[in-house]
Parts: C-alpha cells; sequence; structure tokens
C-alpha cells in the first residue's frame, strides 16, 4: 500500500530484497572504483587525464613522484606547468592530435621533465565522461634507452673510422717520417742566420704537428690487450695530473677546485691512457674560459663505480654540437689550436676501460664531464 505526502505523490517503499541488491550493487560499484583507483596508481609511470586546455582533470602518485609535487596540488592545474614546469606546451605534445583526430598519437616530447626524457602516447577519452573533450596521456621514461641508443651509434661510428684511421695512418706515417728525417739533415747543414733555414723550420714544425695527429688515429684505432692494466688509485692520478696544467691554468686565469673523495676503491686499467683522458679534460675545461673562471674537479662512488666530474664555467658546448663532440676530428677551436682527435681518442680509451663519458652543457652556461669506471 502507497502513502501520499502534502503534495499528493505516492511514497514508495522498497522491499528488503530490493534494498539488499541495491546496496550490493553500491558495494561492487566502491569496489570497482578502489580497484580502478589502486590499478591507477600502481601504474609505474605518470598517467594523466588531461583535457583540451591542458587542465589536469586527474593523475596518479606517480606524476606527482616524477616532478615531487603533492597529487593534490596538480589536480585542475595546466599539465605544462605543473609537470614540466614550463610556461608554455611541451614540444610535441601529442593531446590536440589524439582529440581532434580521435586517435591514439605518439610523441617523443622534445623537451625533458625532471632532467628526464619522455615519450608520451596519447589516447582519446571518451565523450561525455569529462566537462570537456580530453585525452589520458600515458609518458614513459625513455632517459636510459636514449642514452644507449647514442651510445650504440657512437660505437659503431667509431668503430668504422678507427678501421679508415688505422689504413691511412699506417700509409702516410712512413713518408711523413722522411720528410721530417731529410728536413732536419738539411737543417744540420745550414748557417743559422740562412734564410732558408727558417722556411725549414716551419716545414719541421708542420711535420711534427702531422707526426702528432697521426700518432693520435693510430691511438685512437688500437684496442688495448689489457696487459698494462693494473689497479689505480684515481686520487692520485688526478693530483699527478694538475702541474701538467699549470701553465694553462694560470693563463687563462682559472680557479681551480679539487674535491677528491676519501676511501675509494681502485680501477682496473692503464694508468698512462687514463691521465691522457683527464689531462685532456682538464685542459679543454682551461680553453673554455678564456677570460677566467672555475673549474671544478670531484671524486666520488656512485653503483659500485668510481666516477670523476670535470665541470667547467665556460662558454659551454651549443646543442647542435653535442651529439659531434665525440666524433674524430670534429672541433670548434680555430685551426691550428686542435685536431678535434682529443675527446674521440678519450671516448675509446673509457670504453676500453668497461667505463662511460657522460656530458652536460648549454651554450654560455659551462660544461660538466662526468667519466664511470666499474669499481675494483
Amino acid at each position: 500500500m502507497a502513502k501520499t505526502n502534502n503534495n499528493k505523490q505516492p511514497i514508495k517503499y522498497v522491499d528488503e530484497q530490493s534494498f539488499n541488491e541495491l546496496q550490493r550493487l553500491l558495494e561492487v560499484i566502491e569496489r570497482a572504483k578502489e580497484m580502478w583507483q589502486a590499478t591507477f596508481d600502481a601504474i609505474n609511470d605518470p598517467v594523466i587525464i588531461i583535457n583540451e586546455n591542458f587542465d589536469i582533470e586527474r593523475a596518479n602518485i606517480s606524476t606527482a613522484r616524477a616532478v615531487n609535487a603533492n597529487i593534490r596540488e596538480i589536480i585542475g592545474k595546466k599539465c605544462y606547468k605543473v609537470f614540466a614546469l614550463r610556461s608554455n606546451i611541451c614540444e610535441g605534445c601529442p593531446l590536440i592530435s589524439s582529440i581532434e583526430e580521435n586517435k591514439t598519437v605518439l610523441s617523443k616530447l622534445g623537451n625533458q621533465i625532471a632532467k628526464r626524457t619522455y615519450e608520451a602516447c596519447a589516447y582519446p577519452y571518451p565523450a561525455g565522461l569529462v566537462k570537456s573533450r580530453a585525452a589520458v596521456i600515458h609518458y614513459r621514461d625513455i632517459t636510459e634507452e636514449t642514452r644507449l641508443q647514442q651510445e650504440l651509434i657512437q660505437q659503431e661510428k667509431m668503430a668504422a673510422i678507427g678501421m679508415l684511421a688505422g689504413g691511412v695512418a699506417h700509409e702516410i706515417n712512413n713518408p711523413l717520417g722522411g720528410i721530417l728525417a731529410f728536413t732536419q739533415l738539411i737543417m744540420r747543414d745550414l748557417d743559422k742566420g740562412n734564410s732558408i733555414r727558417t722556411d725549414l723550420e716551419e716545414v719541421e714544425k708542420a711535420a711534427i704537428r702531422c707526426k702528432k695527429i697521426v700518432s693520435d688515429l693510430l691511438d685512437f684505432s688500437r684496442s688495448s690487450s689489457g696487459q698494462d692494466n693494473k689497479d689505480v688509485e684515481i686520487n692520485a692520478l688526478i693530483e699527478k695530473i694538475v702541474p701538467f696544467i699549470k701553465a694553462e691554468i694560470k693563463s687563462y686565469n682559472v680557479n681551480l677546485k679539487l674535491e677528491l673523495g676519501s676511501g675509494l676503491p681502485y680501477v682496473h686499467g692503464n694508468a698512462n691512457k687514463l691521465q691522457q683522458v683527464f689531462l685532456n679534460l682538464l685542459t679543454n675545461a682551461c680553453q673554455s674560459m678564456n677570460k677566467g673562471g672555475d673549474l671544478a674537479v670531484k671524486t666520488f662512488e656512485e653503483n659500485g663505480h668510481v666516477c670523476v666530474s670535470v665541470e667547467d664555467s665556460g662558454c659551454g658546448i651549443p646543442k647542435e654540437h653535442l651529439t659531434r663532440i665525440f666524433d674524430p676530428f670534429f672541433t670548434t677551436k680555430p685551426p691550428g689550436k686542435g685536431t678535434g682527435l682529443g675527446l674521440s681518442v678519450s671516448y675509446r680509451i673509457i670504453k676500453e676501460h668497461d667505463g662511460i663519458i657522460d656530458v652536460e652543457s648549454a651554450e654560455g652556461a659551462g660544461t660538466k664531464f662526468i667519466v664511470r669506471m666499474p669499481a675494483v
């Protein structure tokens, strides 16, 4: 029997069975919601629901963790402001294309987020479930993958050029030695005031410079046998190098700061070759600060590796040159000031020691090289 209220509308009662079914249905819905949220937060990659105005409708815990922010502070804000810390849209953002074309769009972001490189995949969100058109964007961290790809390309490039360089160096080494020897013999028979002797001295300098280039080419192309390797103390090696660059430090008005970590394990390698690597890095750093600056050298242990950081406050490396600095003969120095082989040879030596050499730089903001080698 139905009763009526003051507005003459009948009031319907729900029997106990229907009430229990409704209650079970609500429990199922609540449990499904909790499971969806738990699944959303269990994804290790950042996943965000973003509307067409770039406002964050929802985000998982990994999103907040990636940028070290509170999840409550992210919701409702512009994605590029709170997630990418930018004042404009991320380069290569797939959001608008996905919404307008109603399809999945995959894109590598042209800028970094929290110093990491991400690939973004946008999935158009079903209409009507949010206030405006939106998409679910899944961000995948590809920093390590990108680094390994670049390293593989670099190794293949080095191997090909190494074979070519070795052949060229052997072919020109003998005639070059003859030119140098006969030049010195002729100079020995001439008086010091002879004008021809002055010209021959220039020939001798050029020949010696060519011999140095050939020697570097052979070092670049030659693989180490490892017979001369032994346990090396990095701190002692760095301290041994410092006197060699005193002239550079003084002439370029550089302030050198050493921060050598204590109790570092040894590394296994060729001390002379490693000395060549660090001497080259320190010399390059000094030469990048032609108006003076600060040069910081640090040694430390990290994840089973002994690391050496060489950081300067010099002119920095333009972005378009960063991928080429380890290429043989690539140099930004004026003619006669550099061969472009120093970093190439250094790269090969560190690879022979099962290590890696990374660079961080921005034009006008200095450069930082980090060498990592397995600890003994």
